[in-house]
């Protein structure tokens, strides 16, 4: 067994493990992450409208309200003025006109409190109005970053698929003890089985590698482990 040939094998292995492992990253987390945020985001404006119009409803029950109450004292004045002219006594005739300055002074009130409702539902309406048209461009854009997000997760799907048959198809080269070896690091070190050595250091985990190692890994006769993370060195400059 040519130990640099498995060894230039496994680089080429980790290459692809990990553009795999991007992708997948891309596919599963960021692209439905980036969909959720603005999907969030239009939700939450769809809740501001919701709230302004739940506002602008409250308002038009209160005018209606003040509008049914003022129709009540106008047609009490209306009764109260007719029955002036059946009262017999001034003492009656003037208690009558009192209910019924009493009655126009409500009036009066409650106009300008229409009036001051009917101003809150024209700025309650236009705000509503304003809502509206930032709820219409959130859905436009969440819709159309949607469509883009769908298509591009079909690429990411093809762009994986492929590399996974590159990968079926390398992995039946590699001697099947040292794929073991592999995969089983692979599994255990975030997806980092075989680091190079960079100057004198371990290239995943930093540590520095003896002179005694470097050697060992030059000769190419058995797998040389880093002793700090135990993945598998290599020389760079030897297999390229």
């Amino acid at each position: 067994m040519d130990l640099k040939e498995e060894i230039r094998k496994l680089v080429e292995l980790q290459e692809l493990d990990c553009k795999i492992s991007s992708l997948k990253i891309k596919k599963e987390k960021e692209k439905p992450q980036e969909l959720e945020t603005l999907k969030e985001k239009f939700e939450e404006e769809k809740k501001r409208v919701f709230s302004f119009e739940e506002k602008v409803k409250q308002l038009q029950v209160k005018r209606k309200e003040k509008e049914l109450n003022l129709s009540s004292k106008e047609e009490g004045i209306r009764k109260a003025q007719a029955q002036l002219y059946q009262l017999k006594t001034n003492k009656e005739y003037q208690a009558k006109l009192t209910e019924i300055e009493a009655l126009k002074a409500d009036v009066s009130v409650l106009e300008e409190e229409i009036i001051k409702i009917l101003d809150e539902i024209e700025e309650a309406e236009k705000e509503l109005n304003k809502k509206r048209e930032i709820v219409a461009q959130e859905e436009k854009r969440f819709k159309e970053r949607e469509a883009q997000i769908n298509q591009e997760l079909k690429v990411l799907e093809i762009e994986i698929k492929g590399l996974k048959d590159k990968r079926k198809v390398l992995v039946e080269k590699v001697d099947k003890n040292i794929l073991s070896i592999y995969e089983r690091l692979l599994n255990t070190r975030g997806g980092i089985a075989i680091a190079p050595v960079v100057a004198e250091n371990c290239g995943a985990c930093h540590i520095k590698v003896t002179a005694q190692k470097i050697n060992e890994i030059k000769m190419y006769k058995d797998i040389v482990f880093c002793e700090n993370c135990v993945r598998i060195l290599y020389i760079k400059e030897d297999i390229e």
